[in-house]
């Protein structure tokens, strides 16, 4: 590698993009900011840079599948997530789908330095802020003696698509607006998922919803 390292920025929130400018460029080379999950794969396909920070919650496509799709058509191009998600289940599955490592939002600067500094080097990092946050939590295995869950085909079309953003790392704002609802009807959704399901908490859908494909 020669010169700066080139980056991509992915993130839809441009006080995010705009500090990650400003720390970022005295070391490396930002070549383009994207906003939205439908255009990441073009501008790295323009750019072909060194490393594409990577927000898992954009407007138009799962974090995920773009990560997945950008190891398969770029794998010379590494990614890194940055991302408000502090379950350890999003990154799991953001590893399994290609990613360098997974970073949060609230990480010091040095931190995300280092994590930079890994991807490039064709190494993986992940936060130890997920075990400090979330093992508890993430790791729950759901209580015995529950009565026997329906399966997937006892949800609704509505309730799966529901599933499929929660999985997708979307928040409830951004399910509302996708599918053109109200946040308390995302939420009622979700209750009844999770009731339906017999599951008890965010990360045991993400788990369910990648067991069944549907990520």
């Amino acid at each position: 590698m020669t010169g700066r390292p080139t980056l991509i920025l992915a993130d839809d929130h441009a006080l995010m993009t705009e500090g990650l400018r400003a720390m970022l460029e005295p070391d490396h080379e930002v070549v383009d900011v994207v906003r939205d999950g439908m255009h990441v794969v073009a501008a790295v396909d323009f750019h072909r840079p060194d490393l594409v920070l990577l927000d898992l919650s954009l407007p138009g496509r799962s974090g995920l599948e773009i990560a997945a799709e950008l190891r398969t058509r770029f794998p010379a191009t590494r990614v890194l997530i940055v991302t408000m998600h502090a379950e350890r289940i999003y990154a799991d599955e953001a590893l399994r789908a290609g990613a360098s490592g997974y970073v949060l939002k609230l990480a010091r600067t040095e931190e995300l330095r280092h994590a930079i500094a890994e991807a490039l080097a064709g190494r993986q990092y992940v936060t130890p802020l997920l075990t400090e946050h979330t093992s508890a939590s993430a790791a729950r295995i759901e209580p015995r003696g529950m009565p026997e869950a329906a399966g997937l085909d006892a949800l609704t079309e509505r309730q799966r698509e529901v599933l499929r953003l929660i999985a997708q790392g979307r928040t409830t704002q951004e399910i509302a607006d996708a599918l053109a609802v109200s946040p308390k009807a995302v939420e009622f959704h979700r209750v009844r998922i999770r009731k339906v399901l017999g599951l008890s908490s965010t990360a045991a859908l993400v788990r369910y919803a990648v067991a069944e494909g549907l990520v």
